[in-house]
């Protein structure tokens, strides 16, 4: 549960995705390596080698090392870099690739896990050697180290913010014994002066990251850590940009939002804690002082606004008093008609929202498509929402958000045959279109290669999650497991066959991502 929890938890409102960049990591990688990147790739492969480098090379080049030995996870080539970093400030983003590009982490678990995995391996790497320098006295210059945009284990953030405690209580010893000498001055009698043992250097140094928080423990030290980092005393500070707390459930949510920078952070996710409509009422007075905020994720909770009008206006002030939020998730919460009265207030136009498995009505729909959302939503998933009778509001969606639209998801929806060949002619508005997701609803072959015929010809498409056709679960007495799989494999080469007709041979193939049903309704098969 945990681990599935992990990897779900960055996928979505707080961490976007580079829509039209390449995959960041593994075999579909593009990268072409200058003779100065090759040559340093060679470099840090050796951490020896590195060491003698660092010695003899421009201190400009060991920017370029250092992007190296974060690629090919060269720990002891970074810990030599770092030692030695003859730069004030490290900032993670712009030595490492983001690793949140592509379309490939919206249909691919198995991707989503593998750069949850190496962005794990440059924020552990670099947080943990970073202190050990320090500890150690290395000559490094290195007083502020930026590791946001790069997921950070729990463990690591429990390691920082001790360590933050630990150089607070230092501090405080190294001023008693500053008290101490000073006052035995003025003794008549002689006494020893004492002398601090501090680990940790006089000068301030700053560690920004995300939070990533399920534990009592690690909330515990995190709340301590954030208080401290605000004295002016403080050596060593904890600043977070994004906060993903989970399964704390509200009073510790709350403590910890008192204690963290209201300028810094910019990303919250609150997922899995068990919210009641009473307790949002109790927390978002903390929620709007984050005036910086563009990214809110409240998804998988209680939060019931359907017949619950004051929580509901607490809700829309709140959002319309985050002049900077276009990122919303508030998905597996009953919103049924309430669509309208918690968005309108808004300035800004969002340009996510994501709003699965909450109750979705053809009002709500038509609200979202003549709102002042709808012309600059970029993704938008309205997946386990009925949405058999919302024909008509989902094609005017389409019509009035073609130009910005390029992530549509209605997994799990109950389409049917009638509804998809009805929208088909619709799609065609959505110019900017880069994936679509219909997966989890019962069509036909005849359906999907109409569709596919209108579909795959859009300008900017690649790729689409569609289920498997019905035929492909026809039972009988005499039906095998080999035979069914040979009609999936049969249904996609022909959909790949219409397909291909339909976009031309000077375009790239279309990607078809075909999933089973998971729910198949035998009395429509």
């Amino acid at each position: 549960m945990q681990t599935t929890l992990w990897y779900d938890n960055y996928q979505g409102a707080v961490y976007p995705l580079d829509l039209h960049a390449d995959p960041a990591i593994g075999f579909f990688r593009k990268t072409t390596s200058s003779l100065v990147e090759t040559c340093c790739k060679f470099v840090v492969k050796d951490s020896s080698l590195t060491s003698y480098a660092v010695q003899v090379v421009p201190k400009e080049l060991r920017v370029c090392l250092m992007k190296e030995a974060l690629r090919e996870n060269k720990d002891r080539a970074i810990e030599v870099l770092i030692s030695t970093w003859h730069l004030e400030s490290l900032v993670l983003r712009d030595l490492a690739p983001n690793i949140f590009t592509s379309l490939q982490p919206l249909h691919d678990t198995y991707y989503l896990s593998d750069i949850i995995r190496q962005g794990l391996r440059y924020t552990t790497c670099l947080a943990h050697t970073f202190l050990e320098c320090v500890k150690k006295k290395m000559p490094t210059r290195l007083h502020y180290l930026d590791l946001t945009g790069f997921p950070t284990a729990e463990v690591i953030l429990y390691y920082l913010a001790t360590h933050c405690m630990l150089a607070h209580n230092e501090a405080r010893q190294t001023a008693m014994v500053n008290m101490y000498n000073t006052a035995i001055q003025y003794l008549p009698t002689s006494r020893a002066s004492m002398h601090a043992d501090n680990s940790l250097p006089e000068s301030v140094l700053v560690i920004k990251l995300d939070a990533f928080v399920t534990s009592d423990q690690t909330h515990t030290e995190l709340c301590k850590a954030l208080k401290v980092s605000g004295f002016p005393e403080s050596k060593l500070r904890l600043s977070l940009e994004k906060l993903d707390a989970t399964c704390l459930g509200e009073p510790k949510i709350t403590i910890m939002l008192k204690q963290i920078d209201k300028q810094s952070l910019k990303g919250i996710r609150l997922k899995y804690n068990s919210l009641t409509c009473d307790e949002f009422v109790k927390m978002e007075p903390e929620l709007r002082k984050f005036q910086n905020l563009t990214a809110l994720d409240l998804s998988c909770n209680t939060i019931h606004l359907y017949q619950n009008d004051p929580v509901c206006e607490r809700m829309a002030e709140t959002l319309s008093l985050l002049p900077r939020l276009t990122r919303l998730d508030l998905s597996n919460n009953r919103i049924k008609n309430r669509l309208r009265h918690i968005l309108q207030n808004m300035n800004q136009s969002l340009r996510y929202l994501r709003l699965c498995g909450c109750g979705l009505t053809n009002l709500d729909l038509t609200y979202l498509a003549h709102s002042h959302h709808a012309s600059a939503i970029q993704e938008l998933d309205i997946s386990e929402n009925t949405l058999t009778g919302c024909v008509r509001s989902l094609s005017q969606l389409f019509s009035s958000a073609g130009p910005s639209l390029c992530v549509f998801e209605a997994e799990d929806t109950k389409l049917n045959d009638e509804v998809l060949l009805t929208l088909t002619y619709h799609i065609q508005s959505l110019r900017n279109l880069l994936y679509m997701n219909l997966a989890e609803n019962n069509f036909s072959a005849n359906t999907l290669q109409c569709f596919m015929q209108v579909f795959a010809p859009l300008p900017e498409v690649t790729t689409v999650r569609i289920p498997y056709c019905r035929e492909c679960y026809l039972l009988d007495d005499t039906v095998t497991d080999d035979q069914i799989s040979m009609r999936k494999m049969q249904s996609i080469v022909d959909l790949y066959s219409v397909t291909d007709q339909a976009r031309g041979q000077q375009r790239a193939r279309l990607k078809i991502v075909a999933t089973d049903l998971t729910r198949v309704d035998m009395e429509h098969i």
